[in-house]
């Protein structure tokens, strides 16, 4: 190794060295949200003392911008729009072999993303990432050849479930307990069609992951919210109004939390 490369080197460790100081991550703190000079926001994490992870919070979680846009999907549903205007029809769009790649490896990239935000109750961007990414099923469903669209479909089962979750934890933040419910109910929902889909296609190795560990964990998510509904009922019919009825909600919730860790650790 020449000096020249040596003096690099050592310029750039010392420069992650002092980067890592300013950060200042410790037990307690061991994530960082940074706001950039372009407005975009940036989480930095240290899950551990030798492990840096750095996620754009919106757009692609490597913050790159492929043909100047926000994602490889946004570009790919412009050029759709762009085939509809030309040909007044969908119908004969195709995307490449490497198209399809990019768009699944940036889902891949973005399942990552919203699977660490769900750890410290991200749950708006939990909700718009599996949204995205359930978006980008449906359009490898409509334009992709049946073998390439599986390769994203068959998660498509998770993806609800998280969503279902995200809907319901957003719901609860804001004191509804009945939307929770309600949010849960169409996850499972959906989820049902979704095993349908897999069982009419006869896939059904997919189905059966998705009742067994998906949708039962909805089924479950929601028995736990009906408890603490019923739990919290009694207890006002024994003691009339709360008077500290906003340090039961925290409590309720963070009883949730540990309920819903649970869950994800079955899945």
């Amino acid at each position: 190794m020449s000096n020249d490369s040596a003096e690099r080197n050592t310029r750039l460790i010392q420069t992650l060295d002092e980067t890592l100081d300013s950060l200042a991550f410790d037990a307690d703190h061991p994530v960082k949200t940074l706001r950039l000079a372009d407005g975009r926001k940036v989480v930095i994490m240290q899950p551990n003392a030798f492990t840096i992870m750095r996620l754009y919070v919106s757009g692609r979680p490597d913050g790159k911008r492929p043909h100047g846009r926000d994602s490889y999907y946004d570009y790919f549903c412009e050029q759709l729009k762009d085939y509809e205007n030309q040909h007044s029809t969908d119908e004969g769009f195709r995307l490449t072999p490497e198209d399809w790649r990019s768009l699944f490896e940036e889902s891949y990239e973005r399942y990552i993303r919203y699977l660490h935000f769900a750890g410290f109750n991200r749950w708006s961007d939990v909700k718009r990432d599996t949204e995205t990414n359930i978006a980008v099923t449906d359009f490898a469903r409509k334009y992709a050849p049946p073998d390439v669209a599986w390769q994203s479909y068959q998660y498509k089962g998770y993806m609800l479930m998280m969503n279902g979750i995200a809907n319901a934890e957003l719901s609860l933040m804001a004191n509804d307990q009945q939307e929770a419910l309600r949010q849960v109910d169409l996850g499972i929902q959906r989820l049902g069609q979704f095993c349908g889909e897999c069982l009419r296609e006869e896939y059904g190795e997919a189905e059966n992951i998705t009742r067994e560990r998906y949708l039962g964990n909805l089924i479950e998510f929601r028995s736990d919210l009906e408890a603490i509904e019923e739990g919290l009922d009694e207890e006002r019919d024994s003691h009339g109004d709360l008077e500290e009825e906003d340090e039961d909600d925290l409590d309720i919730l963070e009883e949730l939390e540990e309920l819903l860790s649970e869950g994800q650790g079955n899945s």
